[in-house]
């Protein structure tokens, strides 16, 4: 996981496990805190006892007759060894006669920490009236060997806080860990299922409130599959009623209006047979004028059964479209790019001539390029289709035209997405768009 530096966040994981080696940080340092606290009062309350122990020892014993500094010496000597306490004996002339010292320390403690704990040092001077031979014993703290008992019990709690930090660390790091993969997976589901992969599916394990989740993701994509899948059959069923209709409108024209532009043509040659100057030029007007009408309903009819054409062929039936839109537009220039490796099933083949159909109408209508390139090409697997021009490209970008009113991309995505396709649309203002589907072949789609 990564900081993203450029916008100043950062992951989850980074905050949670962050957040929390700063607590755990901040709970060693107050720990030690107050170990050290505690240890301070430890030590400067055992060196005060040992201290004013040895004091009132050294007073009874100096209260019995002194007479020589042999007995000095012993008084001495006694301190020889002692945790605490040393002892000095020094004449007038501030010579040391005879001094004691600590015991040994076998693991003194480092000098930071009995810099930290040490307590004020203490001092007492006791002067001897021997006579002839005045002298001063001198007593001094020496809280080292206190100190070094106390660095060995902070040093072991210390470690002990240490570990249960790093322990509860690694613990948690597992747990967020454990959490954030079943977020990604979560995560993942949902942008499968934002793609229209609604057989996407998470395993139902772990804690129970990811197995609830779980549980609760997998309904939803169960529901959306069969929302999806009752949608295709709607939209199948919608489809097949419209290219009846279109049919019926096709033979209507036909059959009806055909008879009548015929009869019309039959009278206007009668008319200008009649001989005189007159008759033979509104004959041929009306003529030509039938002969125009005839021409746009067989373009209409072209329009409304595109079966016919696909008859033989999408390749002939794109290149009969191209023809048709560069007849009305010669500026414009087309480019046709079809290789079938594979024969689409009849469905492909009528989603792709109407996807091609209902691009070039809009890009002759609205983008005014002098270039559409038209790329088609399959393979075992799938169809892919290309539409792109150099016009004006889509103002406001696609959403914002199906917004205004123009159904004609949601129309073909209706189409695509009938047959679990992709559709994807890149409008560059000024420069074109380029429309790009891809369908699976016939057979490796389930039944409507």
């Amino acid at each position: 996981m990564l900081f993203q530096f450029g916008s100043g966040l950062m992951s989850l994981k980074f905050r949670v496990l962050g957040s929390i080696v700063l607590l755990l940080v901040l709970s060693l340092l107050a720990g030690a805190t107050l170990l050290s606290l505690h240890a301070r009062t430890l030590v400067d309350l055992e060196v005060h006892t040992a201290f004013d122990g040895a004091q009132q020892s050294v007073r009874d014993t100096l209260r019995s007759d002194v007479e020589h500094t042999v007995t000095l010496r012993e008084v001495v000597s006694s301190f020889q060894g002692q945790r605490h306490v040393r002892a000095a004996l020094v004449n007038e002339a501030g010579r040391v006669i005879v001094q004691s010292e600590i015991g040994r320390l076998a693991d003194p403690a480092p000098a930071w920490f009995a810099r930290i704990i040490a307590p004020q040092a203490l001092t007492t001077r006791i002067p001897i009236a021997l006579p002839g031979y005045p002298c001063v014993l001198v007593l001094t703290s020496d809280p080292r060997s206190e100190i070094a008992e106390v660095w060995g019990h902070v040093r072991d709690a210390f470690l002990i806080m240490l570990l249960f930090c790093a322990s509860t660390m690694a613990v948690v790091s597992l747990a967020v860990g454990t959490g954030l993969r079943f977020l990604g997976r979560f995560q993942a589901g949902l942008q499968a299922i934002s793609g229209s992969r609604y057989d996407t599916r998470l395993e139902a394990k772990g804690p129970p409130e990811f197995i609830r989740l779980a549980q609760g993701f997998n309904h939803m994509a169960s529901q959306l599959s069969h929302f999806s899948r009752s949608n295709r059959q709607l939209y199948a069923q919608l489809q097949s009623a419209q290219e009846e209709e279109r049919g019926e409108i096709a033979r209507d024209l036909h059959d009806e209006v055909g008879p009548y532009l015929f009869a019309l043509q039959v009278d206007a040659k009668a008319i200008t047979q009649m001989g005189t100057p007159e008759a033979a030029r509104l004959g041929t007007s009306v003529r030509e004028a039938v002969m125009h009408i005839q021409q746009h309903v067989r373009d209409i009819l072209r329009q409304l059964r595109p079966v016919t054409q696909l008859e033989f062929g999408l390749e002939a039936a794109v290149a009969d479209l191209a023809a048709f839109w560069s007849r009305r537009n010669p500026q414009i220039r087309f480019e046709l790019d079809i290789r079938l490796a594979v024969a689409p099933g009849r469905r492909q083949e009528e989603a792709a001539y109407r996807i091609v159909q209902e691009s070039i109408s809009n890009a002759v209508r609205h983008g005014r390029p002098d270039l559409i390139r038209v790329l088609i090409q399959s393979d075992a697997e799938r169809l892919v289709l290309t539409v792109e021009d150099n016009g004006g490209g889509i103002q406001g970008g696609p959403d914002d035209n199906i917004s205004l009113g123009q159904a004609g991309i949601a129309g073909m995505r209706e189409r695509v997405l009938a047959l679990k396709g992709e559709l994807d649309i890149v409008s560059v203002p000024d420069r074109g768009v380029r429309l790009s589907a891809t369908f699976p072949l016939a057979r490796t789609l389930e039944p409507a």
